[in-house]
């Protein structure tokens, strides 16, 4: 972790990728300066690329000191990892250096068996690249066991019916994006009758009175599971 200065920064964001969620950093949560860490050099190399810091690194086993930046992002990343004592490490570092809070967002599985019994599914829930199905039931539990003392996770853009392009049948081919009739064939238009989200997010407080409105005014955001004191507006 020798090839940036880390006092520079205020916010670190694991698995950058591309560095758009650095980029989020700035607009929603209000960082000054982020720095990436993803283990993939092609993704360090296309974030600086794009003009953000970015380091190669494993962010589950990771050498940087405590308490080193106000934040940490771990956006769409977690459900890349291969197993969920990966993602339970990659918490707990961001907690550890992290001083004010962390942010956690992913896709939405914990719906997948409902949907395959209506003979449907995410278009994300078979990608070869999502090799955990992290559901935000699971990061809740990881948050209980390593008493994180004040936490929310939120389902974002919550879906009434199967007409929406993230839901294909059954039948589709992996690796797919939204839903096409002419593509993907003919899917089963049903109302849906149990919550069922596009993504989830979390957000793990570590200090009080933290001034970040936009994250905590995430537009169509409903509870799922809370411990603490509810900051949120």
């Amino acid at each position: 972790m020798n090839d940036i200065d880390i006092t520079s920064f205020d916010f670190a964001d694991f698995g950058c990728s591309n560095g758009s969620s650095l980029q989020f950093g700035i607009k929603v949560l209000k960082g000054r300066k982020g720095f990436g860490i993803d283990i993939d050099p092609k993704k360090v190399a296309s974030a600086k690329a794009a003009g953000y810091d970015a380091i190669k690194g494993d962010f589950c086993n990771l050498d940087l000191p405590d308490g080193c930046v106000d934040f940490t992002i771990l956006s769409h990343t977690l459900e890349h990892l291969p197993t969920l004592d990966c993602a339970k490490e990659a918490i707990k570092n961001a907690i550890r250096i992290s001083r004010k809070f962390v942010f956690i967002r992913g896709p939405f599985f914990d719906a997948d068996d409902y949907l395959k019994g209506l003979g449907l599914k995410f278009y994300w829930s078979d990608w070869t690249g999502h090799t955990l199905h992290l559901k935000a039931e699971q990061v809740r539990n990881i948050l209980e066991d390593i008493n994180a003392p004040n936490y929310e996770i939120y389902g974002r853009f919550l879906l009434n019916s199967s007409i929406d392009a993230t839901i294909h049948p059954l039948s589709s081919l992996k690796n797919q994006h939204h839903w096409e009739l002419e593509k993907h064939g003919v899917k089963p238009i049903l109302t849906l009758s149990q919550p069922v989200y596009r993504e989830f997010c979390g957000i793990i407080w570590l200090a009080e009175n933290v001034s970040v409105c936009d994250v905590r005014n995430l537009s169509h955001k409903h509870l799922l599971y809370q411990k603490g004191t509810l900051y949120s507006l």
